[in-house]
């Protein structure tokens, strides 16, 4: 019989009812959790028994032959046979037959890993037949135990427990315990049937179902997860209860009724599929009648695949839809989806080999709110074809690569047609230990095939010539009594590309990039294919790092630089000259900071004007795990200011704070907040939210916030009810450093 079959079969209902494993960022308060009981000791003298094909060891005090090749031990007894072992304080062994006989304060560690601890026992070693009185049992770890009135051992793959009682919580304290009138676990066929289950919380039944079939085994099989219930001031309290089906090894389905008392029945269901080379997943939902839109139908649904056809070629499909704008803001919590304006619907071929990348794409979008009028929204791309080289940039020696595209743009009332792009270049980079100097010569050229144009044939070619040169000083710098090696990396990259009138050229995708450090060094001042922008400018930049000398890490990096600008630049979107003799100054700045603080930075300054652009920082305060402060700041002048904080901190034993709070002040009004508070048990937590959430009025256009009540109950080691945001913890831009790594400090 497989070692640890018992084990995953006491933990069955956890797959059938749908368990989530433990969140590593609720930590326990492990101050407050009582410790595991200490392993029993062992015998300390030893006597050997054998039988007729399998020979077991045996400890004892006292050994007493009697007739019929039956032994009798005493005392501190301990048998070991073919990876299980028992104790206890009188046990008989015959010798024939191979059956034990124990009783007094007997402990049995099945190889499954489970232990019991009764005052008597039977078992025959050879067929595994045999029972116990009414027995304690535990995992070989402590992490679980339970009790059972009698276990039958059926055979080698066939186990019986009667009246069971199981739960993670330490001993003396039954907070939670699942409960099962007869339990029968079938380890050859991995399966386990319960009758008469139930969860209890705090002496109250939870959940009961008169009969279950569950795996036993990492296979999954049909039948009910746990029910999810809460609560929005939109839809009223709502309950889920979800069926999983077992369709096949590769295939599943899991069909979700969930009954909005404001709005009706919501029928949701996930198809997931998966084979040696492909999978995906297609989920549908839909509302036949909501009550709170006069009885309108309302759907959603996605559809994504991925296929592996070899080491080269793969193909993949993401398509998903909505029945209206509203949609996100009434069922969905996450503000990242609810501001959602457009819904990819793409399908793509790939193929990446040692030279050549190609990629072949149909490209759409659902339009979310119908509102927005056509001209504004994005254009269909019926195809994209992209090709590109792939080989690996060599120092001191001549390189080359290339760069393609053939793509179809399509939208209603707007100009349409394809577009073709070649962008070969040839560089030749040099580099030391000490800094490098790369010079690249590039060509690109776009020609069009437009429909309803003036000029349906435009066509525009450029060439480009970059300078790309950097140095690196080093020295040792002493912060306290930790060494330092601190960097000084200034660097120039001069770009030379000349200009040309390109107004009558169409805008299918083209925008300015986003201004930050590293687009400093961009060869072209747009993302997009529709313009090429002139550029006689050299970037001045630094960068300075300090890095750890004990273990490498970089433990501050901070850089600054700007564009001057030789000539004006001609080229814009909208058509406009720029004429200014630089750019603004840009700032970064990342760090870890003593006493456990982090930072990261960035700003974004108009010397002209000596007026900020845009800035934002992001502080964290981590000092233990179970602990965390963050505070996010981004501003845009005349655009965007938002502030996001948000904490999770114990306040006092077992109980922990925990809130997020993302507000606009140019709006002065809330995104997303919520507040509560968690209380941990060791074996079980409860947590309880009250959340608002931004919403727009489709017809009005007015905001309204929409508040909703969300509680989770979490029970160690089997499910958990109800659902939560995540944790803060989670919210961890920095990534943890080495146990070994020391923050900076002076």
């Amino acid at each position: 019989m497989p070692c640890h079959r018992l084990v995953r079969a006491a933990l069955g209902l956890i797959v059938a009812w749908g368990a989530a494993s433990n969140d590593p960022a609720h930590a326990r308060d492990e101050a407050a959790c009582p410790e595991r009981p200490p392993r029993l000791p062992t015998s300390s003298r030893r006597i050997t028994a054998t039988s007729k094909d399998r020979p077991a060891e045996v400890y004892a005090r006292e050994l007493n032959s009697m007739q019929g090749g039956v032994s009798e031990f005493t005392g501190n007894v301990e048998l070991r046979h073919e990876g299980q072992s028992l104790n206890a304080e009188l046990l008989r062994h015959d010798k024939n037959s191979n059956q034990l006989d124990a009783s007094g304060n007997v402990l049995f560690k099945d190889k499954t890993g489970l232990t019991y601890m009764t005052q008597e026992m039977h078992l025959n070693l050879d067929s595994r037949i045999g029972n116990t009185g009414s027995a304690q049992f535990k995992l070989e770890d402590g992490s679980a135990r339970g009790d059972a009135e009698r276990t039958d051992f059926e055979g080698p793959d066939h186990t019986r427990f009667t009246r069971v009682r199981y739960t993670t919580c330490a001993p003396g304290q039954d907070d939670w315990y699942l409960k099962i009138t007869d339990l029968r676990l079938d380890t050859e066929e991995d399966i386990g049937t319960a009758r008469q289950a139930s969860i209890h919380f705090q002496g109250v039944p939870l959940i009961y179902l008169p009969y279950l079939s569950f795996p036993i085994s990492d296979k999954r099989k049909s039948g009910f997860l746990i029910p999810r219930v809460g609560y929005a001031s939109n839809s009223g309290g709502d309950i889920s209860v979800p069926y999983y089906f077992n369709l096949a090894p590769d295939y599943d389905d899991t069909l979700t009724p969930e009954l909005m008392t404001r709005r009706g029945l919501q029928l949701q269901n996930e198809f997931r599929y998966i084979t040696r080379d492909s999978g995906g997943k297609l989920d549908f939902e839909i509302l036949p009648q909501d009550r709170l839109k006069n009885g309108e139908t309302r759907t959603a649904g996605t559809f994504q695949h991925r296929t592996l056809f070899n080491p080269y070629w793969s193909a993949s499909v993401d398509v998903r839809g909505i029945s209206d704008k509203e949609y996100f803001e009434d069922f969905r919590n996450d503000i990242g989806v609810t501001s959602q304006t457009h819904l990819p619907q793409n399908a793509q071929l790939d193929f990446r080999g040692p030279r050549w990348n190609f990629t072949a794409r149909a490209s759409d979008y659902q339009t979310i709110d119908r509102a927005i009028a056509p001209v504004d929204r994005p254009y269909a791309r019926l195809p994209q074809l992209n090709l590109s080289s792939n080989r690996p940039t060599e120092s001191n020696r001549i390189n080359y690569s290339f760069d393609s595209e053939l793509v179809s743009f399509s939208r209603d009332a707007s100009i349409n047609g394809e577009r073709l792009i070649l962008n070969p270049s040839v560089s030749f980079p040099l580099s030391n230990s000490y800094g490098f100097l790369t010079p690249r010569l590039g060509w690109q050229h776009i020609a069009y095939r437009l429909a309803h144009a003036p000029d349906e044939t435009p066509t525009l070619t450029r060439t480009l010539f970059s300078l790309d040169s950097g140095l690196i000083f080093e020295r040792d710098s002493l912060w306290g009594e930790r060494l330092f090696t601190q960097t000084l990396e200034p660097r120039l990259y001069y770009l030379y590309v000349p200009s040309k009138n390109q107004d009558a050229l169409p805008v299918f995708d083209t925008s300015l990039a986003d201004f930050n450090f590293s687009n400093l060094f961009r060869n072209n001042r747009f993302v997009g294919g529709d313009r090429i922008g002139d550029a006689n400018q050299i970037t001045a930049a630094v960068t300075t790092r300090f890095i750890d000398e004990s273990n490498g890490a970089e433990r501050l990096r901070a850089s600054l630089g700007k564009i001057y600008y030789f000539d004006d630049r001609q080229v814009n979107v909208p058509a406009a000259t720029s004429s200014t003799g630089g750019s603004d100054i840009v700032a970064e700045l990342s760090a870890t900071l003593a006493s456990h603080w982090h930072v990261r930075a960035s700003a974004q300054r108009n010397p002209r004007d000596n007026l900020t652009q845009k800035y934002s920082y992001y502080l964290q305060y981590n000092p233990a795990k179970d602990r965390i402060l963050n505070l996010g700041r981004r501003v845009s002048r005349d655009e965007l200011q938002q502030t996001d904080i948000s904490t999770q901190w114990p306040v006092a034993t077992r109980w922990t704070f925990r809130a997020r709070s993302l507000f606009s002040q140019e709006g002065n009004r809330n995104l997303e907040s919520y507040a509560g508070v968690e209380y941990n048990a060791c074996c079980w937590a409860l947590r309880v939210l009250r959340r608002r959430v931004l919403t727009i009025d489709a017809i009005s256009n007015t905001p309204s916030q929409k508040y909703s009540v969300m509680f989770e109950l979490e029970l160690t080691g089997l499910s958990k009810l109800g659902k939560v945001p995540d944790s803060p913890l989670r919210d961890s831009v920095f990534s943890p450093p080495s146990p070994d790594a020391k923050p900076l400090a002076p």
